[in-house]
């Protein structure tokens, strides 16, 4: 190991080091999913690819922030200015693929591939990256997630992550590698071809210039159009010039002719398979600064870099440099993940600006839009931005149309939340409870755990305050002061992945009192029933005296979230006769469904609405099977 270490220098001990940092967070994960670490939204591919959504729809991918934009871009500054410095030192799948290569020279089974099928297999990583891209801007979450090695591995397989793709893209990485010198590196890996992109930056240059020439002559052309043509270029010329990248690197690997001994190890030691030995200065698009053949050389003052023996550790300086600067700038650059204003521009430009933070459902771009959804609807905001490394909003507003209050009451979700069911004829207290700390939908959730723990209660419902009122349907002896203790807990268990661990909670009860009046165990659940009325199948077209209906009864009905729509879905779309959906609290949980007489039959309908499985087809053409929540009498 030492041997090991002497000749790859510094490189080696940093890469050693970031994975030993890798492996311990894993290792923490493992044993406590709370201290979960999000490992792709440290990577730089994820940070450019957030560029472009950002420039395509004003929103950062996923769950992007400003950190990991900053580091995207001085990922592509330190290509430019100096080599593909993170490939070489810090990327876990570049180190992964040097050792594999080790290990298939140390058993004899690595071979090199002939020119021709080098060049052919070089248009992969291109055409993975234009998928990626593609994908990632369509629907502004990050693709490479799905098939990324180190995301699977180091998400245990997470929900982002497509099992084939993922398994494929880890044998292509071992095998590859192992038989083949940096394959991955050099024909799969997306973040690999964009930054051979900029080994020729004078053509990426001469066409984004042309793109904007074109956007300002108000020409409507997709920024997918500009990617495919670059990714395209750099293809084209990494196959036809691959020895001669036109770019502006300060620091490049040269070779002194007249001390060169001619031995070859420099060549023979390249992860990268470039014959250094024949080239006077290294300016190959895959070569990455590593020095390994700095290190293998046996003459002083032969292989340097810029002809210069003291520069031997500015590639390293450069890297250092580099990071520590991006990761200072992340910390005070401040980028929404989503940022929209609306109605008229005057208004929006005289604003009052509202701002919150702590809102732990703004988590994701998913949840960014369906929060800004939500704002839209509110008369007198005029805009939302989110900000999901902080769980935070900004919200501007009218301030003659809405005050700042009921800006705050409309960030609010009131909520009903069935736990049990109470006998029919059975006395039920209602204790209301005003709560500090409980504002958003997993505050919800985490007071949902602490009502199931007990036994006696049934329900309870949320309305706006400050603080928060909770109401409590629960047994008619219930004692205030445990229940207080019981929502005041510092701490609960839960579980995720198979694996337990524990949530801190900061509740704080202000006020607790019985109402005198109550509630029964039948009215209870007729009053937190989940009414639903969709129309549907163009109902309009049709006259009253067409339609015929009947009504099914319940057997299980799913109590805490609506999944009608998704029967809807699934019995609209199989039958274009059926063109309205009910549902209500008679003396039971009832449905009832409206037809078209004469174009199919009740019995047809049933026998759909009734089946195990509910097939659904998204407007993107997405198909997905869900076991049927719903059973009837």
């Amino acid at each position: 190991m030492s041997r090991f270490i002497k000749r790859n220098g510094v490189r080696t001990i940093i890469q050693l080091a970031l994975l030993a940092v890798i492996v311990y967070w894993f290792i923490r994960v493992l044993f406590n999913p709370q201290l979960f670490v999000d490992f792709e939204a440290y990577c730089p591919l994820g940070g450019i690819q957030s560029v472009f959504t950002f420039l395509d729809n004003g929103a950062l991918a996923c769950s992007m922030a400003g950190m990991q934009l900053v580091l995207g871009v001085v990922l592509l500054i330190g290509v430019l200015l100096f080599s593909k410095l993170f490939c070489s030192y810090l990327c876990p799948l570049g180190t992964t693929s040097e050792w594999f290569g080790k290990l298939g020279r140390k058993i004899k089974i690595q071979t090199t591939i002939p020119p021709t099928t080098d060049k052919l297999l070089r248009v992969l990583k291109y055409v993975l990256l234009g998928i990626t891209f593609y994908f990632t801007l369509a629907s502004n979450e990050l693709f490479c997630k799905t098939y990324d090695p180190f995301y699977a591995a180091a998400s245990r397989f997470g929900e982002d992550v497509i099992p084939w793709m993922a398994v494929s893209a880890i044998l292509i990485l071992a095998i590859g590698s192992t038989i083949v010198p940096m394959f991955w590196c050099r024909y799969v890996c997306p973040l690999g071809a964009f930054s051979n992109l900029f080994k020729h930056i004078y053509i990426v240059l001469t066409l984004v210039i042309g793109y904007a020439i074109i956007y300002a002559l108000d020409i409507e052309v997709s920024w997918i159009y500009l990617l495919i043509t670059l990714f395209v270029a750099g293809y084209f010329f990494e196959v036809l010039l691959p020895e001669k990248s036109k770019s502006i690197q300060m620091l490049k690997i040269t070779r002194n002719t007249n001390s060169c001994i001619d031995c070859g190890l420099c060549s023979k030691e390249c992860p990268q398979g470039i014959d250094v030995a024949s080239l006077e200065v290294v300016n190959h698009a895959d070569c990455n600064l590593c020095g390994d053949c700095l290190g293998a050389c046996p003459v002083s003052d032969t292989l340097l870099i810029n002809n210069k023996n003291n520069f031997r550790w500015m590639p390293i300086a450069a890297l250092c440099v580099l990071v520590l600067g991006g990761i200072y700038l992340g910390n005070k650059l401040e980028i929404p993940t989503v940022n929209m204003k609306w109605g008229d521009e005057a208004a929006v430009e005289n604003a009052s600006l509202f701002e919150y933070e702590g809102l732990k459902n703004v988590k994701c771009y998913g949840s960014s839009i369906s929060f800004v959804n939500q704002m839209k609807a509110v008369p007198g905001v005029l805009g939302a931005a989110t900000y999901v490394n902080t769980n935070s909003v900004k919200i501007w507003y009218d301030s003659l149309t809405i005050s700042s209050e009921e800006v705050k009451k409309s960030l609010f979700t009131p909520t009903r939340v069935f736990i049990k069911d109470a006998a029919d004829s059975s006395k039920v207290a209602i204790i209301e409870v005003k709560v500090y700390n409980l504002f958003d939908q997993m505050d919800i959730f985490y007071l949902d755990q602490i009502m199931r723990k007990r036994n006696d209660i049934y329900a309870f419902e949320t309305s706006f305050g400050e603080p928060v009122s909770v109401k409590i349907y629960c047994d008619y002896g219930m004692d205030l002061e445990k229940l207080k203790a019981s929502i005041e807990t510092e701490s609960i268990k839960l579980v995720s992945g198979g694996m337990e661990f524990e949530q801190e909670l900061e509740f704080d009860v202000a006020a607790i009192e019985r109402l005198k009046s109550y509630t029964t165990g039948i009215d209870l659940r007729k009053g937190l029933f989940m009414p639903f009325k969709r129309t549907f199948n163009k109902r309009s077209d049709y006259k009253n005296e067409e339609l015929a209906s009947f009504e099914m009864t319940f057997d299980t009905y799913p109590r805490n979230k609506q999944m009608m729509q998704y029967m809807i879905n699934h019995v609209g779309k199989a039958n274009p006769y059926v063109v309205g959906m009910v549902t209500y609290f008679n003396d039971e949980p009832t449905l009832r469904v409206f037809f078209v007489r004469k174009k199919t039959t009740a019995q047809e309908i049933v026998d759909k609405i009734t089946e195990e499985k509910l097939f659904i087809q998204y407007e993107n053409g997405i198909t997905e099977e869900l076991d049927n929540p719903y059973t009837f009498k």
